[in-house]
């Protein structure tokens, strides 16, 4: 129950950090998404609004020449009428006088009447005549503007009036960021078009107009937070199954890992009593056995001086044989001496062959043999080396069936340790078989005792070097011995 509680904890607290990170992460990244969108959002409406008020100060402009070249009302009002029809956001087109009064429109039913004061228009008049103008007075915000140039008709100063309704502009500009407040002030904050939806907490961004001093403002609408929350929320779940995945894998490493240590550690005690029993037994059985064979030597020079019994030859290559095996088990459970002098590898090796040479021939089997290099020392002893060696080829030449041409390698080359191959091309060994290599007491010979391989690994590792093997049914087996290199 603990471990499942640490294990949820943990989680917890991964998870949670890294949520909390990737929140404020994905909020900043939405933030400036919309920041950027806003601005480039802002530099079209600008240039819409820019080209609204230009187009409108073109028509006052042309109106103006109109009365200057051809000051007659008849050719007025034709320019007057033609520049009203050609665009349907102007409300009207006028000429007023310095009372107020409309004297030439487009709309006949203004015409006498006073709608602002001649001083309205001049609120923002520039140095070339024009001014732009809007009223605060709408309940609803601002409907129309003015757009106004001075001049003098029929030596009396006017003012012509471009009216036009800016809700036309601002709406469908409104209508394109529908998930955005647009507010459109002048530079005194007095509102001119606002969004019914406005949101002043949001992301927003503001630019002053070019040709006319009135400000642009988008905000977004969007709840930043909310959408990062959801989003988080989503990667949360996502990072708990990750994390929990990622400690279940860990967690069945780990367990293995400890099986694994348990089966070396028994492996290990296992060895150890059992070198320890061996070591006990064969001194136990040895001492009897050099005193039975000293009793058959003189039970046959008694009887039989000649040599004519051949049991009494048997039984001496019986009891040589229960030595052999009793030195094994000796071998198997001895601690190996410290050696204080490095051994020549290539050397050993050649002496093993040349010693091995005649039973190979016997057998008519081919030996083939290399070396990288002449020269290569370890720290084994070359007693221990040349008994490996011997142990390694004996069973590379057992392991070849009669009738097959028996062909054995033996390499020795140098990399980052000295590399000592033995291959044959023998019945090979199954899987298995291979995982069960060194135990003790396992063979697969009819004859065997199941302590050569063990006793060659023990002397291997304790040098500090390693065995493997590898095989394949009925190609043959190769041994690899690494063993550590020293200086000469």
């Amino acid at each position: 129950m603990k471990y499942l509680q640490r294990y949820i904890l943990v989680n917890l607290i991964i998870t949670l950090t890294l949520s909390i990170f990737s929140y404020f992460v994905i909020l900043q990244h939405d933030k400036d998404f919309e920041q950027s969108s806003i601005d480039r959002s802002l530099s079209i409406h600008e240039q819409q609004i820019t080209n609204f008020i230009d187009d409108a100060t073109s028509t006052v402009q042309t109106i103006a020449t109109v009365m200057e070249v051809a000051p007659k009302t008849e050719a007025i009002q034709s320019a007057i009428n033609s520049s009203r029809s050609k665009d349907g956001s102007y409300k009207s087109i006028s000429i007023i006088d310095q009372n107020g009064r409309v004297i030439i429109s487009s709309n006949s039913n203004l015409v006498g009447r006073r709608e602002h004061s001649y001083d309205f228009y001049k609120q923002h008049k520039d140095p070339h005549q024009i001014s732009i103008n809007f009223s605060t007075e709408e309940f609803n915000g601002v409907d129309d503007i003015y757009i106004s140039k001075f001049m003098t008709y029929q030596k009396q100063p006017v003012v012509i009036v471009a009216e036009m309704n800016i809700n036309t502009l601002m709406t469908s500009v409104d209508a394109v960021q529908r998930l955005r407040s647009v507010e459109l002030t002048d530079l005194n904050n007095n509102v001119i078009f606002t969004s019914r939806k406005l949101n002043e907490e949001g992301v927003s961004s503001s630019k002053t107009l070019q040709n006319v001093d009135w400000r642009l403002k988008i905000t977004s609408n969007r709840h930043l937070e909310l959408e990062a929350l959801k989003t988080t929320a989503i990667l949360f779940l996502l990072l708990t199954l990750i994390v929990a995945t990622i400690q279940l894998f860990n967690n069945i490493y780990e367990r293995q890992k400890e099986k694994l240590r348990l089966i070396e550690e028994i492996n290990a005690q296992k060895k150890e009593l059992i070198g320890m029993l061996a070591a006990n037994t064969a001194h136990e059985i040895k001492n009897p056995l050099t005193s039975v064979r000293g009793f058959v030597e003189l039970l046959e020079l008694k009887y039989d001086r000649q040599g004519d019994n051949p049991h009494f030859a048997i039984i001496k290559t019986e009891i040589d044989r229960i030595t052999d095996i009793v030195g094994q088990f000796l071998l198997l459970g001895r601690p190996t001496e410290e050696n204080n002098e490095p051994t020549e590898v290539v050397k050993v090796v050649k002496d093993t062959l040349n010693f091995m040479k005649y039973d190979f021939d016997v057998h008519q089997m081919r030996l083939i043999s290399s070396y990288q290099e002449p020269e290569l020392y370890t720290m084994m002893a070359t007693d221990q080396l040349k008994q490996v060696l011997i142990n390694l080829l004996q069973n590379a030449k057992e392991a070849i069936p009669e009738g097959r041409s028996g062909v054995i390698e033996i390499k020795v080359q140098l990399q980052d340790m000295i590399i000592i191959t033995i291959s044959d091309n023998g019945i090979g060994m199954s899987e298995s078989t291979l995982n069960q290599l060194y135990e003790p007491f396992f063979t697969t010979k009819i004859t065997g005792t199941g302590l050569g391989l063990p006793v060659t690994r023990n002397m291997i590792e304790l040098a500090g070097g390693t065995i493997e093997a590898q095989s394949t049914v009925d190609v043959g087996t190769t041994f690899i011995v690494r063993l550590p290199i020293s200086q000469s």
